[in-house]
């Protein structure tokens, strides 16, 4: 039996009581990071537990538990009944041993959280005694831990035991993205208040938690203070403004809001931001065309346009508009159903094109192609390709500037002519560290601090590929780079060349990492592209 539950669980072996609170907790590590303003300090962002390994993919704090649902496979369901015994001993008996096995097995084993919710209901069914012992075990797993799933279940648990002391404390720990998600819940459950409590947490996050935490805050009963707020910061998160959008339009009320006569200059940046993300192609969430006040919306923004309208950025958000609305134009469909019809979309685009050709941009543009902020100097070479602008020049003297950018490299391939070949090139040969590169195959990702160098040299590896023979000093380098993609993308420009166009070098090159290549499929690509095929 003991070699069976620890073939589900992991291989811990327990020889003598182990000692699972710390004062070194992830709760007091939050509490020592955060700034005058309640947010979280940068030095934060990496929890206590985190392993840092430069050959697997990090995701973002929070991602992972919105990606990865619920886990109903059988082998969760035993855990699930496990979990549920040692936790009916801790509640009913205060037993030591059932509160250690019980972290033991929510802290080995990292896709433990998928089964977090059918757990809790498991739970919830047994009506377990919340006092003595059961509340505080939740508590100390919660603050008392140094282990992210410990702490995971510890708020789950808490958010079931109706005792709202702990309300402080789950918004400390809800400041990181890590645990949004699960402080929103138990607040959700045990504050006095849980409106207010969830947006002062929701003003202090910023990536995947905000998203989440939005999300669930905009179907409560909200006062007009914070539907205000929706519009004017609650869709603003560091992962991408379109998640948010449509939730803060439909919930903030954004049509009311721009039906007044004068708005001030914040609600119609607000109100620019969010038709820009509504109206981005392929969004990850619901956008412009799903949204019931569309036409009504967008009128009053145009109209309000005609007086805000001041930077790059709402040229970008009205250009986008316009290209929405042509398209529109062709097929109304199932628009009508957000109040579309031929006269005010074709209003809506005459007016449109009076603002666009109201104001010198070309002005703004280049002075925003100077920014060194990137914000503006995106919004800046959005704009200027709208503008039918020529970039190269920009491109080319931001590369200059700092030839390890992996940005700019991009830009310069992107935008250079055929005349710039050998320009580009030679400018690589000069300035990429290829001796950094070039250390022997491994089957690496390459990620870590050195991860955008190597993926300068990807990009110029890509641009050779309609330049047969050039830059063979850049090939050569693909193919002995520690990075797999690296070898990958060479190996796909070799293909693109032909053999007519490789040198004696490259195929004793081609050859000499055959017998290394450490990745499968690389390995089989090679072996395709010296056999004369093409690859697929």
């Amino acid at each position: 039996m003991k070699n069976w539950i620890q073939s589900i669980f992991g291989s811990h072996k327990q020889t003598q009581p182990i000692e699972w609170q710390t004062d070194n907790s992830i709760f007091n590590f939050l509490s020592n990071n955060i700034d005058s303003n309640g947010n979280l300090k940068d030095a934060a962002h990496d929890l206590p537990d985190e392993v840092i390994n430069d050959e697997k993919v990090r995701f973002a704090p929070g991602l992972m538990d919105t990606m990865f649902g619920t886990d109903s496979s059988d082998d969760s369901k035993k855990r699930i009944i496990e979990l549920v015994k040692h936790l009916k001993n801790v509640a009913n008996k205060g037993d030591k041993i059932s509160e250690q096995e019980f972290y033991l097995l929510i802290t080995e084993n990292e896709g433990v959280v998928g089964i977090i919710d059918e757990f809790l209901q498991a739970v919830l069914k047994e009506s377990l005694p919340i006092e003595p012992s059961l509340f505080t075990f939740a508590r100390d797993l919660a603050i008392k831990t140094n282990k992210r799933n410990a702490v995971k279940f510890g708020i789950a648990i808490l958010g079931c035991c109706c005792n709202k002391s702990v309300v402080k404390y789950l918004k400390i720990l809800g400041l990181h993205d890590e645990f949004t998600i699960y402080s929103t819940v138990a607040i959700s459950n045990l504050s006095e208040n849980p409106v207010l409590d969830l947006w002062d947490l929701a003003k202090h996050v910023d990536g995947w938690g905000k998203i989440q935490l939005v999300d669930r805050l905009a179907n409560m009963q909200l006062n007009q203070q914070i539907k205000d707020w929706l519009i004017l910061d609650g869709y603003k998160n560091n992962i991408m403004y379109e998640y948010l959008a449509f939730t803060c339009a439909v919930h903030g009320l954004l049509h009311e809001k721009l039906e007044s006569e004068q708005i001030d200059k914040s609600l119609f940046k607000a109100s620019s931001d969010i038709i820009n993300a509504l109206t981005a192609d392929e969004g990850p969430a619901e956008d412009i065309t799903e949204y019931m006040h569309a036409s009504l919306v967008i009128k009053s923004f145009i109209r309000h346009a005609k007086q805000h309208t001041s930077d790059i950025s709402d040229f970008i958000t009205l250009s986008k508009l316009k290209d929405f609305l042509s398209e529109l134009q062709k097929d109304i469909g199932e628009q009508e159903q957000n109040g579309w019809t031929e006269e005010i979309i074709s209003n809506c685009i005459i007016e449109i094109v009076k603002i666009l050709n109201g104001k010198e941009w070309n002005t703004l543009v280049y002075e925003g192609l100077k920014s060194k902020d990137n914000i503006i100097y995106w919004n800046a070479k959005q704009a200027a390709e709208k503008l039918g602008i020529n970039l190269w020049e920009t491109v080319w003297s931001r590369l200059q500037e700092n030839p390890m950018d992996n940005s700019t490299w991009y830009d310069v391939t992107r935008y250079g002519k055929s005349e710039h070949a050998d320009l580009i090139i030679d400018f690589a040969l000069k300035n990429l560290p290829f001796d950094e590169f070039a250390t022997g195959p491994k089957d690496s990702m390459g990620f870590g601090p050195t991860y955008s160098r190597f993926m300068c040299l990807d990009t110029v590896i890509t641009y050779l590929e309609n330049y047969p023979q050039k830059g063979e000093k850049i090939i050569l380098t693909g193919l002995r780079s520690s990075v797999t993609r690296n070898r990958n993308m060479a190996i796909k420009v070799l293909d693109k060349w032909k053999k007519i166009n490789w040198s004696d070098e490259i195929k004793k090159e081609i050859r000499h990492l055959k017998d290394l290549e450490p990745n499968k499929d690389t390995k089989e690509n090679i072996e395709i592209l010296l056999s004369g095929q093409e690859l697929t």
